[in-house]
C-alpha cells in the first residue's frame, strides 16, 4: 500500500531511535513524522538525546501531551492510585490518549493516510513473543488491536513493527554500525529509559534510579502520594502502594530492596 505519511513514535529509547534512522534511510524524509508521546516523568538525559536526535537526524519532532494531566504525578493524585500491570492508566492516558488526539488533529484517520512504525521487539519478554513473535518486519494491522484506548475509527490506522524479530544485542549494534549514539541513560546501566523509574520496571532500575539525584527526587514525590493516600481513611482502593511487593522506602535510606522478590527478569511494561 502507498501510505502518505510514515509516522515514528520515539521515547529517546534504542529501539524507536533505530526505526527512526531505518525510516529516514528507505523512505523520503518529508514523509515522515517523528512523534514523542510525553508523560513529563523522562530523565533529562532522554529530553536532551530526543534534541541530539533532531540535530543528528535533521527531522523535527513533535510532542503529544495530556489535556488532563500535567504528569505521571498529576495523574496518580487525581486517580488516587498507583498504575500497575492490570491498570496500567499511565500508558493509557499520558501517551496513547494524546496521540490517539494528534492523528484525528492531522487528519490520519482515512486509510492508507498514514502507516506507524513501532520500536516493539518480540525478543523483550514472553508475551511480546507470544503475541507478535510470528510477525515479520512488513505485517501489517489495525491500531484499534493494540489497546482498548484505540477504539473503531483507529481501525484505518495501520501499524508495522520493523525491528520485531532483532534482538537488544543487534539494535545497539545496528546503531553503533551507523555510528549513532544512544542515550546516556543506557551507560550508566539503565535497562529501558522514558519514564524514570517505570512503576513496573525491574527492581535493578529502580535501585539505578534512587542514586540518581532526578530518580531520587521522583522516587519521594511517590512515596509522598503514597503517604497521603495511607492517611486518606476515605479511599479503600487496593492499588495505593506504589509497589505491593517492594519496600520503596528502604530503598531511599540504603540504596537496595530489603525484600526478598526476584524480578530481575521480569519487565512489568512489556509484560502484556
Amino acid at each position: 500500500m502507498n501510505y502518505k505519511t510514515l509516522i515514528v513514535p520515539v521515547s529517546g529509547g534504542k529501539d524507536s531511535q533505530l526505526c527512526l534512522a531505518i525510516a529516514l534511510e528507505t523512505h523520503p524524509k518529508e514523509m515522515i513524522r517523528a512523534v514523542h508521546q510525553s508523560t513529563g516523568y523522562d530523565h533529562p538525559l532522554t529530553y536532551q538525546h530526543l534534541e541530539w536526535m533532531e540535530t543528528f537526524y535533521g527531522i523535527k519532532i513533535e510532542y503529544t501531551q495530556s489535556d488532563k494531566y500535567k504528569d505521571v504525578f498529576d495523574l496518580i493524585e487525581k486517580q488516587k492510585y498507583f498504575p500497575n500491570n492490570l491498570a496500567r492508566s499511565c500508558t493509557g492516558e499520558l501517551k496513547q490518549v494524546p496521540f490517539g488526539k494528534w492523528l484525528a488533529a492531522n487528519n490520519l484517520l482515512d486509510e492508507n493516510s498514514c502507516l506507524i512504525w513501532m520500536g516493539m521487539r518480540a525478543n523483550e519478554s514472553n508475551a511480546r513473543a507470544s503475541k507478535y513473535g510470528d510477525l515479520n518486519g512488513s505485517d501489517v494491522f489495525a491500531l484499534s488491536d493494540l489497546s482498548g484506548k484505540y477504539g473503531k475509527k483507529f481501525k484505518n490506522v495501520k501499524v508495522s513493527l520493523p525491528i520485531v524479530s532483532f534482538t537488544e544485542e543487534q539494535v545497539f549494534e545496528e546503531l553503533k554500525k551507523r555510528g549513532h549514539k544512544v542515550n546516556e541513560l543506557y551507560g550508566k546501566g539503565a535497562a529501558r529509559v522514558g519514564c524514570y523509574p517505570c512503576l513496573l520496571a525491574k527492581k535493578a532500575d529502580w535501585e539505578m534510579a534512587a542514586k540518581d539525584p532526578v530518580g531520587r527526587q521522583h522516587i519521594e514525590k511517590l512515596v509522598e502520594l503514597e503517604d497521603s493516600f495511607l492517611a486518606d481513611k476515605t479511599n479503600t482502593n487496593k492499588l495505593i502502594k506504589i509497589h505491593q511487593t517492594r519496600d520503596i522506602r528502604n530503598l531511599l535510606k540504603t540504596g537496595s530492596f530489603s525484600d526478598k522478590v526476584d524480578d530481575s527478569s521480569t519487565c512489568g511494561w512489556c509484560s502484556i
